[in-house]
Order: structure tokens, then sequence, then C-alpha cells
């Protein structure tokens, strides 16, 4: 049993979007080769960088665990082809017709899906792989499933978007209750309750005791905005703390 974090999330908002780079996870086990979502499509040539520095194509992943079906976490799906695509049932029906007020289910995604072999996961908890359980997560969508994967000396939560950052943990309260607050609220919950590592959908993995988050790897990200006419540009770069805390908050 193998889990390899290949992009961290990012967990940063403008006013007028989110920037939506989720975790991707690569899980190695039984025989098989796992991405775990797929990422929007402006990460795509990262994404394929990260494959290749760990051996692997494409065509090398034999199975996608699709979490729900919100744009910024599908967009690459088409570079996968013969892959088996594992979601939830409910993220699938409820596709074909998304609440004229979601924006974040893509009118798209059900196209993306129409010749892949999908597997459609009942709201049912169970074991997919050896080790490797699934965990149901509602509220930010209508079905979101997670991960929960036994290691052999810890329990590794894939939470996705029910876990949007480490915030979630310290304030606990979800920061992105997008479909049903109370489903959300309570999914955070169960999350938080069913094991020791966390893989939040947009942040990087973490321990969280006694109210304090200690992160398990470290990253940046550079933002450059090019400023005319003379054409300087303005450089941030973000990186955080190894461990941060926080008070829950109501």
């Amino acid at each position: 049993m193998k889990i390899d974090l290949l992009i961290p999330g990012l967990p940063a908002k403008a006013d007028h979007f989110l920037f939506g780079i989720c975790s991707l996870v690569l899980i190695r086990t039984a025989g098989r080769t796992i991405l775990f979502d797929t990422g929007p499509f402006r990460i795509r040539p990262t994404l394929i960088k990260a494959l290749r520095q760990r051996g692997l194509a494409p065509a090398d992943i034999d199975t996608i665990f699709l979490t729900h079906l919100h744009w910024d976490h599908v967009e690459n799906l088409d570079i996968f082809p013969d892959a088996e695509v594992l979601t939830p049932r409910s993220e699938f029906e409820y596709a074909a017709a998304p609440r004229p007020n979601d924006w974040g289910t893509p009118p798209y995604v059900r196209e993306i899906l129409r010749n892949m072999r999908v597997t459609l996961l009942p709201e049912l908890e169970q074991e997919i792989f050896p080790g490797i359980r699934t965990l149901l997560l509602p509220g930010h969508s209508i079905g979101l499933q997670g991960l929960v994967i036994d290691t052999g000396e810890e329990r590794a939560v894939l939470a996705s978007d029910a876990l949007w950052s480490a915030r979630d943990a310290t304030r606990a309260v979800p920061d992105v209750a997008f479909f049903d607050p109370a489903r959300a609220q309570a999914s955070l919950e169960r999350a938080l309750a069913a094991g020791e590592v966390f893989y939040p959908g947009h942040d990087r993995p973490f321990r969280f005791k006694d109210g304090k988050v200690q992160y398990l790897t470290q990253y940046r990200y550079e933002l450059s905005f090019p400023f005319q006419p003379l054409g300087q540009s303005f450089g941030i770069g973000i990186s955080t703390a190894q461990t941060m805390s926080g008070e829950k908050r109501p």
C-alpha cells in the first residue's frame, strides 16, 4: 500500500473566483494504480509531469476514484480513456440535471464520462480494495465520497472537499458547504473522526491533535502579475508554516 501526493491542493480564493487546484493523490495497492480525482484542466501539464517523475504515463492509471463531479475534480478525465472510473451514483444521476444555481457541477461532465468504463458506487460504505474503504461525506456536493486507507500503521482519510482545508479542522466548520450546510457539518465531523492523517481537498496533508495542525509536507506557489505599459511583473510567493493552530468557532 502506497499513498503518494502528486499535487497539493491550493486553499486560495479571489474575489471573483476559486483557483480550483485540488489535491491529487496516487494510490498503489493490490495490483491497482489509482488516481484520486483528476483536477482542473489548467493543471494538466503539471499532472502529466508528476506522473512522469514517478515513471508513469496516463495509460498506466487503471483506476480513477472521483469523489464528486465538480469541475475542478474532473476536467482531466479524458487523458485516462482506458481507466475504470469509480464515482458515487448520486453524483452521476444528479449531474444529468444540476440545480440552476449550481456553478460547481459542469453541464459537460456526463458527456466526458459517456464513453468511459464507469462503476457507480451506492450510498454504502464498503471496502473497494484491500485496506481501502469508502466514506460517505455528502454536503459539499450531493453525494461526495472519500476514502479511508489503512496503511498498516495508521488510517489516512482522503476527504476531498468535505474537508476543504486545514482551517476546517481548527474552526470545526466546513469552509465550502456548497450543497447542504447541515450535511456538510456532519460530514466534516465524520471525516475528522475517521483516521489520523488527513488529505483535504484544497490543502496539504496533515495530522490534527489537540486543536493543532501538523502539516506533513511543505509547498510554495508563486503568482505573477504583469503590469502595463512598462511590462514589469509583480510576483507573490505563497508558503505556510509547518504547524498551525486555531480556536474552534461556532
